[in-house]
């Protein structure tokens, strides 16, 4: 036997590892084919995928088919504005029956607050600089005199820190701009 031969048992050794190397890809081949997708590695902790989705996963849902009849209004605020008073206004003088809204942009001060509901009030936090409003959206609705009741959420964070806050906006002063997109729906008329 020469030095460049091999003897025969490690032939056959290295013929058998290079078929269960290839057995092997074909199996996971054929496996990510069947399910149609590449296999995907394991995450690491405190990471999810998007959950599944199911019919019949909120028997509590209720749905109200609101008319072909909807407007749609940009607001600009400006500097200073209050913006949940101009939306009452606004409501009040486009006669808004049942809308939503949803903004971003800047203000100057705010007051946030927490429902607690024993106390029945809003735990609050008050804001009195400059912050940037990643959302701000709602509803408006009418109370049972007719007037516009606005209710206000927002996400704002802190130009100083970038400190976020959160939750039901209780006042709001703009110190840059605010744009807000406004849809107004009127109800169609309950069914028996």
């Amino acid at each position: 036997m020469s030095k460049t031969e091999k003897p025969i048992s490690t032939i056959k050794m290295e013929g058998l590892m290079r078929s269960i190397f290839l057995a092997t890809i074909l199996v996971v081949g054929a496996a990510s084919t069947a399910l149609g997708q590449a296999p995907e590695p394991a995450l690491p902790p405190n990471y999810a995928t998007s959950p599944e989705l199911h019919d019949g996963m909120a028997p509590g849902m209720k749905a109200t088919e609101l008319s072909p009849k909807v407007r749609i209004f940009r607001l600009v605020f400006a500097k200073g504005d209050d913006v949940a008073s101009g939306l009452a206004e606004f409501a009040k003088k486009n006669h808004l029956t049942d809308a939503h809204f949803s903004a971003i942009g800047a203000f100057g001060a705010a007051v946030i607050g927490w429902s607690d509901r024993p106390k029945k009030a809003f735990k609050v936090v008050r804001l009195n600089e400059e912050m940037e409003v990643s959302a701000f959206n709602g509803s408006i609705t009418r109370d049972k005199d007719g007037k516009p009741v606005v209710h206000a959420h927002c996400v704002v964070g802190l130009l100083r820190n970038g400190a976020v806050y959160a939750g039901h906006c209780l006042h709001e002063e703009v110190s840059l701009t605010m744009q807000l997109y406004l849809t107004d729906s009127e109800p169609l008329p309950a069914t028996n």
